[in-house]
């Protein structure tokens, strides 16, 4: 007997680049653990693919581009984005 199974792939929140709302992004890869002083706290980089979102009514922003974020981190921002 087979079973599909469904992968799901973690989404964290970022901003766009190219209309600075926050949206959805899906995390493709991780890199190590780096210690920032500026948060006494450590962060996680990685790379990560917008997904497609709206940015107002009837209009979507098609910038679906992959880009380096932070995937882990020990702050957030008001917003609940990890900065």
């Amino acid at each position: 007997m087979f079973y599909q199974v469904k992968t799901i792939m973690p989404e964290i929140f970022v901003y766009c680049k190219t209309c600075a709302k926050k949206v959805k992004a899906v995390i493709l890869t991780k890199h190590e653990k780096e210690y920032d002083d500026s948060i006494s706290g450590y962060r996680r980089y990685g790379m990560v693919k917008i997904l497609e979102h709206n940015v107002g009514f009837r209009k979507n922003c098609s910038d679906t581009s992959q880009i380096k974020a932070i995937v882990e981190s020990d702050s957030k921002d008001d917003n609940g984005v990890m900065n």
